[in-house]
């Protein structure tokens, strides 16, 4: 009995306790705040760095390529007939379908 006394005490206690009346405009305060983007700019030298580090990407890949296809011998050509190998057959059929 004593549980359920402490219980009820405990229900009558919070009922009795008044709301702040600006609690929900503090909350929706702190929401919209929360949601608004922070508009930071971007240093000259970060955006330069980053245009510098792509072209050089570009430009390392290109090189690359170019120096497989400098290095191939025209007389040597491979061609490889996988047929069978892979039997893509089967799916060309229309009456599969």
């Amino acid at each position: 009995m004593k549980t359920e006394q402490y219980i009820d005490d405990f229900i009558r206690r919070e009922k009795q306790t008044e709301s702040n009346p600006f609690l929900s405009t503090r909350v929706m305060a702190t929401i919209e705040k929360s949601q608004k983007p922070e508009v930071r700019k971007v240093p000259v030298w970060q955006a330069v760095v980053v245009a510098a580090s792509i072209a050089t990407v570009a430009f390392l890949g290109v090189t690359i390529g170019n120096s497989y296809v400098d290095n191939a011998s025209p007389e040597m050509v491979m061609n490889i007939n996988d047929s069978q190998i892979e039997n893509l057959g089967y799916y060309n059929f229309a009456d599969y379908e």
